[in-house]
């Protein structure tokens, strides 16, 4: 008898052993599946409708970048999941959500956020709320200081109010790994209304992305030419940097780079698309003003339309635009080179 109860607890714990092997690999399977889907209506029930554009120009199935990537390991809580990749030297996490009982990938991180960070401090300054595992120093508040007044410049730069998001601050190592997905210092990311940083509590490039996330985003070429333009200095400025731009440009233009795979790409090599990026938003908004950023960011939600179409018709000819990009950078080699 006794001997009949062990085989039988033993089959049971196979068998939960068994099932919790299938379910281990949901989300996995649920990105293997999503990666060879053919149109883009395939793509969507694998995607969060409020976030289709941003993800799928990211990871877009068919794409060279998606081909790198590869799945390692997958976590979920409740509702909410992620998926670890690495390609290249990189590891990052893809947020997943349950939604009508499908798991689809998601720019919503909040849940997973709290989870991680459930004991974590929350500080406010000023409007900003900060989640810290300890208190944050005296220097440290400082500049969080600082950085509340930014919030409040770029609340008046984009129109709208956005009190309600936290910053999440990660201290190198298994901090900065588990919660940001980076692991140098001063790095960070923006997702709907969280921002993760690595042992900085003053991120203006990724506040600005909370910001235009409000409008929409899609296109990273758009996302980080606003998110530079409105939050870093200057990343042409120097001969040799402007060089480097100016050699983008002649490699077919800026229009090259609206394509989000090969923007992604160019990034991981090095290049200085951001710089590129950068340049052409900011002559843009110069030139035709504010609220014609503000429409671009919501233009692009659409993955369907052709960016590139919808700038020459509702800006200008991408041609006048290099030309006006070539012109701004030989004067910056130029006051460079003479210094």
């Amino acid at each position: 008898m006794r001997k009949k109860i062990t085989l039988f607890f033993l089959l049971v714990l196979s068998l939960n052993k068994l099932g919790a092997t299938q379910n281990n690999n949901i989300l996995i399977d649920r990105w293997n599946q999503y990666i060879k889907t053919k149109t883009v209506d395939e793509a969507k029930a694998f995607i969060d409708p409020m976030h289709f554009a941003s993800i799928y120009g990211f990871v877009q199935p068919g794409s060279e970048l998606i081909n790198l990537m590869k799945p390692v390991s997958e976590e979920i809580y409740g509702n909410s999941g992620r998926i670890f990749v690495q390609i290249y030297e990189f590891k990052t996490w893809i947020a997943f959500k349950k939604l009508n009982e499908n798991w689809v990938m998601t720019m919503d991180e909040n849940e997973i956020l709290e989870h991680l960070t459930k004991n974590w401090i929350q500080t406010k300054v000023g409007s900003v709320t900060y989640v810290s595992s300890s208190p944050l120093n005296e220097e440290t508040l400082k500049e969080a200081e600082v950085f509340a007044k930014e919030n409040d410049r770029l609340s008046k730069e984009f129109g709208i109010k956005l009190n309600d998001f936290k910053y999440y601050y990660a201290k190198l190592g298994e901090e900065a790994e588990n919660v940001v997905g980076e692991m140098d210092k001063n790095t960070g990311k923006a997702r709907y209304r969280a921002i993760k940083a690595v042992e900085t509590v003053s991120h203006v490039h990724e506040l600005v992305h909370i910001y235009a996330f409000e409008f929409g985003s899609g296109n990273p070429f758009i996302d980080e030419g606003v998110a530079t333009c409105f939050g870093n200095k200057n990343m042409s400025k120097t001969a040799k940097r402007a060089q480097n731009v100016l050699n983008l440009i002649e490699d077919c233009g800026y229009e090259k780079y609206l394509n989000p795979p090969t923007f992604v790409e160019a990034n991981m090599q090095r290049k200085n698309v951001y710089a590129l990026a950068q340049l052409t938003i900011k002559y843009l908004k110069e030139k035709y003003g504010m609220k014609k950023i503000k429409d671009l960011l919501v233009v692009q939600k659409n993955p369907e339309i052709d960016i590139l179409k919808y700038i020459e018709n509702n800006f200008e000819n991408k041609d006048l635009t290099n030309n006006a990009l070539r012109e701004i950078l030989r004067n910056n080699i130029k006051e460079s080179s003479s210094k």
